[in-house]
């Protein structure tokens, strides 16, 4: 049965990532990394979830402890210029910070203490004429880094370099909101204008190889991630709450469509070593888990999540448009265009009126950052 905890912090929550756990999956993490935004003074943060033997030692003091009431502990915390704009890991030990100043910067994690220390920082990484300008995403792969910002722009780095290797500027200036790399020389975009676009860091010049648009009006693309196993398969969660799945080879438009959210959908992640799950956020307050179910003809019934909220999202949520032609090989994308039971929904959180600004997952545990000035962890996650 899944459990959700809740750890209230004294700031804004922006985003979450896991720290990988350095035994190549044999084991879940328990250390992630949270960033801050619209403070003063913004910080990175690491956090540990007790060990059992601490938990006993706990219980020994304080009486009984629910596995529910287990709260992860701040171990190391660093001040951070600008908001935290975006978090990566570089290396087991290596985490990457965007910040809303336009710049990245890279600390190291200590293996025993989980200190911060800051490394190199990579200064006015993106800006306009006059100013700098927030760094909105950091992509990693492998050796290579890659930046996009509100200025358009996409800087290509790598970490014994203290300059981009590479910029890409095609000067229409429209905000790129977010990056996944697809190859080690590939980068898919979203940006503000609703275009999903594929760029070659290796080509000459500044323009795209391949452009895809979103039918109908034109809808800001806010969070985007690639299906670890099918690269050409790709997520994307746009301004009006919706989430759009797309097949980068055969498509210009997105093979389906889902009324997920009811706002901006800040972060969509699939699950890396579960791929038939993902999860996504929104400005509205939720966190949801989309499962696919094991085949496109399966009568096999939904099983919701436990914890505080295992509600599953009602139809209305569902299935807004498949495009004709499916891909028989992914769950992700049906042959059958009049079935929306394909993909189950299902609330992770209580119900929420504060923002859910990033999440993360790893193994079966999941952890959210909100405006609330609270952490949601989510552990034994139910997965297809």
């Amino acid at each position: 049965m899944t459990s959700v905890s809740v750890k209230y912090t004294s700031e804004k929550i922006s985003c979450v990532r896991w720290q990988p756990s350095g035994m190549h999956g044999l084991q879940d993490s328990d250390t992630f990394v949270t960033g801050t935004w619209d403070n003063e003074i913004n910080s990175l943060m690491v956090w540990k979830i007790p060990t059992s033997d601490a938990v006993s030692v706990k219980q020994e003091r304080s009486g009984e402890v629910a596995t529910s009431d287990i709260e992860p502990e701040i171990v190391s915390k660093e001040t951070h210029v600008g908001d935290v704009t975006d978090l990566k890991f570089a290396s087991h030990g290596v985490v990457l910070a965007a910040s809303s100043c336009g710049s990245l910067q890279s600390f190291s994690i200590s293996e025993d203490t989980k200190k911060l220390f800051p490394n190199q920082k990579w200064e006015s990484l993106h800006h306009s004429r006059t100013r700098d300008c927030p760094c909105t995403c950091v992509s990693v792969s492998g050796t290579e880094v890659a930046t996009c910002g509100e200025d358009g722009r996409i800087n290509v780095l790598r970490l014994d370099h203290r300059k981009p290797v590479r910029i890409i500027d095609n000067g229409n200036g429209c905000s790129l909101n977010a990056m996944v790399h697809s190859k080690t020389n590939e980068v898919i975009t979203v940006n503000s204008a609703g275009q999903l676009k594929v760029w070659d860091v290796r080509q000459d010049g500044n323009q795209p190889v391949k452009i895809f648009l979103v039918t109908g009006k034109k809808v800001a693309l806010h969070s985007v991630d690639r299906h670890p196993a099918q690269p050409h398969l790709v997520a994307a969660g746009g301004a009006d709450g919706t989430l759009s799945m797309w097949d980068l080879r055969k498509e210009h438009l997105p093979v389906t469509l889902f009324d997920s959210h009811e706002s901006h959908v800040w972060e969509v992640k699939f699950h890396p070593t579960n791929p038939n799950n993902m999860f996504t956020c929104s400005d509205d307050g939720s966190a949801l888990h989309w499962q696919t179910k094991p085949g496109l003809s399966s009568s096999r019934p939904s099983t919701p999540l436990g914890g505080l909220s295992s509600s599953v999202v009602p139809s209305s949520h569902g299935l807004r448009h498949q495009a004709t032609s499916g891909d028989a090989g992914s769950p992700w994308i049906a042959a059958d265009t009049t079935n929306a039971s394909n993909v189950d929904i299902n609330h992770i959180l209580p119900s929420l009126t504060m923002p859910v600004n990033g999440v993360d997952v790893d193994g079966t545990n999941l952890v959210c950052g909100t405006d609330g000035m609270a952490l949601y962890l989510a552990r034994n996650l139910y997965l297809h």
